[in-house]
């Protein structure tokens, strides 16, 4: 059994078909911003129902502004060669959240 994983935006964008017949191929993109906020959404309504009404309104701010900061980060930091290590993912959003929680 055999498990590969391709970086779409670095490196060889080529694969022998002979080689590529071999896996079953798979993509997922990055969620949609309706979708990141009912997730999170649920998460933090959840946690901040026992407080008072007036932190219940603050939450799909905070939800909206995170998402925000991160599109605007991840636009502003591309990955280049020499800053590799500039990649922005779900887990860092979730790291937000947990932070919040």
């Amino acid at each position: 059994m055999y498990v590969a994983a391709m970086n779409p935006t670095a490196g060889s964008f080529v694969v022998n078909p002979r080689l590529q017949r071999h896996f079953f191929l798979c993509a997922i993109t990055f969620p949609e911003q309706q979708s990141l906020f009912t997730i999170f959404n649920a998460f933090l309504s959840k946690h901040f129902n026992k407080y008072a009404n007036p932190m219940q309104e603050l939450v799909p701010i905070m939800i909206r502004t995170a998402l925000q900061l991160h599109s605007e980060v991840e636009r502003n930091f591309q990955k280049t060669s020499i800053n590799f290590h500039y990649e922005f993912n779900v887990r860092h959003l979730s790291n937000v959240m947990q932070g919040m929680l």
